[in-house]
């Protein structure tokens, strides 16, 4: 039975894409980089993010990267909840799922943002700026005493896949957020879903079924 869920952000449950890429380009102007179309950035995006930077420049400073994004990233739009989202944190509450977050968006504006959603109460941690997110993962199941095989990792990028698997937890692809499905496909999730009320259809018998989503 699933106790736990740690759940990405960005591309997730909020849909920043058009803000993170607007800052990200803004970023790029600053630097002196070329700036990509938005189809070229889905397909260049990656994690962790200084990899990304590093594909255009390969001598680009992470302190001076973090410092320009936060102060991009505070002067777009802001960004709304993916639709059904508040709903399905209200339904794993109520079935007394611990949910955490886990993100590489900075903290700071991670919290604003969870504070405008009203998402506060949903989450025993919240965890931002993270750059090493196996690391992350294990220490979140360290200090909550979450079990790996009770545990799910919800996400929507290839290395969240990766990170996932090396953790040990079940991992849970969503293909709505930053890559494609075929993308995702191909690190082969234990489940990939459509809509995140899907969640409910596999909280309970994921260990019995793993992989019969990947369609």
């Amino acid at each position: 039975m699933i106790k736990n869920i740690i759940f990405d952000w960005s591309g997730t449950l909020s849909n920043d894409l058009t803000p993170v890429y607007t800052a990200t380009m803004n970023v790029f102007k600053k630097l002196g980089l070329r700036i990509l179309s938005l189809e070229e950035y889905k397909r260049e995006f990656t994690l962790p993010y200084m990899e990304f930077y590093k594909k255009f420049r390969n001598n680009i400073n992470k302190e001076e990267v973090d410092k320009l994004f936060f102060k991009e990233i505070n002067s777009v739009n802001e960004p709304k909840p993916f639709p059904k989202v508040k709903a399905i944190l209200k339904f794993l509450e109520t079935k007394e799922v611990k949910m955490s977050l886990l993100s590489s968006h900075p903290q700071k504006k991670l919290e604003k943002e969870i504070k405008d959603y009203g998402f506060q109460k949903f989450f025993v941690e919240i965890n931002g700026s993270v750059h090493n997110k196996v690391e992350t993962i294990l220490e979140i199941m360290e200090r909550n005493g979450f079990e790996s095989n009770e545990t799910a990792y919800v996400w929507d990028m290839t290395h969240d896949i990766e990170a996932g698997k090396k953790a040990g937890v079940i991992t849970v692809a969503v293909s709505w957020g930053y890559q494609p499905k075929e993308k995702l496909l191909k690190e082969i999730p234990d489940f990939l879903i459509k809509d995140i009320e899907e969640l409910k259809e596999i909280l309970y018998p994921i260990n019995k079924t793993k992989n019969k989503n990947l369609k």
